[in-house]
């Protein structure tokens, strides 16, 4: 074997191990968004919208644990939301792991998948400040509406410096795919030459 077949073997080892450790933080996601949308709303509390707007008092508790299925329904696609660039991402790291597993990491497949991941990322920059601003009316207006003290019906949007954070690093993948782009075509030219 050449030192290049042994790159190619180890790619593919790689790439088959990766697409598992992906496929697995994808479940992982999903099964936290509907375990706190369905079982444990009252972590939402921590949240950095919610927490200055809703105290964690007991009888916020008690509310937060009966609130209605649909609410929570609500809650879950909210969450959803703002984890979907994420689940975005992920699965596109899971092609370019399945590409890697077969020997095609460096195909022409592989500028356009991290230029989905860095759109992916980018999009963060929107969809959760806007989750946040759904998360805050839906939890203070149930809160609202069930005479929890305290609490009043509101609307926040803010910007994280995370937000800013993944979307600077999708700028760098955006980056990255152009150039991987270059470095594809000038392989395939290579390619026809010989």
């Amino acid at each position: 074997m050449t030192a290049i077949d042994d790159s190619l073997a180890i790619m593919a080892r790689v790439g088959r191990r990766a697409r598992w450790v992906i496929l697995g933080c994808v479940a992982l996601l999903f099964a936290l968004v509907a375990l706190i949308s369905f079982e444990l709303p009252m972590f939402l509390l921590n949240h950095p919208h919610i927490a200055p707007l809703v105290p964690g008092t007991p009888a916020v508790h008690a509310a937060l644990a009966e609130m209605p299925a649909w609410r929570r329904g609500a809650l879950f696609a909210i969450l959803l939301v703002s984890a979907a660039p994420f689940l975005w991402a992920l699965a596109e790291g899971a092609v370019l792991a399945r590409l890697m597993a077969t020997g095609e990491g460096f195909s022409p497949a592989l500028p356009p998948r991290l230029h989905r991941i860095g759109w992916a990322l980018v999009l963060t920059l929107v969809s959760r400040p806007l989750a946040g601003m759904a998360l805050t009316a839906l939890i203070t207006d149930y809160l609202a509406g069930v005479g929890t003290p305290s609490v009043q019906r509101a609307t926040t949007l803010a910007f994280s410096s995370d937000d800013l954070g993944f979307a600077l690093i999708g700028v760098a993948v955006i980056a990255l795919a152009a150039i991987a782009r270059r470095i594809v075509a000038v392989a395939e030219d290579a390619r026809g030459i010989v």
